[in-house]
């Protein structure tokens, strides 16, 4: 029996969360990537009614997938991008000519309180330590019942050297979402796991991270890191397993596991 390498740990530098490197590493894979494209969609479809006019703010926004894939889904919107990193910005910038982008940090926007009709945010408040303060400010510039969709990593015991090199400070335990999120005065309207139907592989794919390569550190992560996201992306067997996922969902089967959460999120008080 091989014993597990000492418990991966999440940095403990607050630093910048985020990188032009880390930026340009994930961003052609995030776009086709079959996890990537099902959280995308799972998101717009749990914003509920759009209409033209609405402000809906990408909060760490990077290339601006999401938010092209919003624009596509109903034109008119007053979309917004808020992102640290200039290079995810400048790709949005090229993608999206219309599109308002700001560069701030996510625990101090430069918005309006009640400015907005919604939030969305992808992948972004695991990077953050502070993440209740990006909560409580998203709550800030939302307009009374005007509602987020969070989407974090999620199996804190699946945390290996990737997530380490990712900078990631968390992947989040369950309930650890939704009990910040009360925190920071916000409604938890829903919730429910994203890529619950592979989470099985991922798991074991993990698990054996954490034992094969829990020492990579520098070069040799970063090489790792690397070659691996080369041969990860697209698959028809994970977009079949995402079909029936929102089957699944749609029919009111939600499994008690995923690769990721995804949580509704509102504002009290009426408009």
């Amino acid at each position: 029996m091989i014993s597990e390498r000492p418990r991966e740990e999440p940095p403990r530098d607050t630093g910048l969360y985020w990188s032009a490197e880390l930026e340009e590493l994930h961003e052609e894979s995030s776009r086709t990537s079959f996890i990537d494209v099902w959280t995308r969609a799972a998101m717009i479809e749990h914003l509920g009614e759009l209409a033209p006019g609405q402000r809906i703010v990408d909060l760490g926004c990077s290339s601006g997938y999401l938010l092209e894939d919003l624009a596509g889904r109903e034109s008119g919107l007053c979309l917004v991008g808020v992102d640290y990193v200039l290079a995810g910005l400048a790709g949005a910038a090229g993608r999206l000519p219309g599109v308002a982008l700001v560069q701030a940090d996510a625990c101090h926007l430069p918005l309006a309180d009640g400015s907005a009709d919604a939030v969305v945010s992808a992948n972004l408040l695991e990077h953050l330590p502070d993440d209740e303060g990006a909560l409580g400010e998203i709550r800030r510039a939302l307009r009374p019942s005007g509602r987020a969709v969070i989407v974090v990593p999620s199996a804190p015991g699946t945390y290996d050297c990737f997530d380490r090199y990712l900078r990631h400070q968390r992947r989040y335990a369950r309930g650890e979402l939704r009990t910040k999120a009360r925190n920071a005065g916000l409604v938890v309207a829903e919730h429910f796991y994203l890529g619950s139907i592979v989470f099985p592989p991922f798991w074991l794919d993990k698990k054996k991270n954490r034992v094969m390569f829990g020492h990579l550190e520098g070069e040799g992560l970063r090489q790792k890191v690397s070659a691996t996201n080369s041969r990860t992306g697209d698959s028809r067997l994970g977009r079949l397993a995402c079909r029936l996922e929102r089957w699944l969902l749609a029919h009111r089967v939600a499994l008690p596991f995923g690769v990721r959460e995804l949580a509704v999120l509102e504002k009290p008080g009426a408009p």
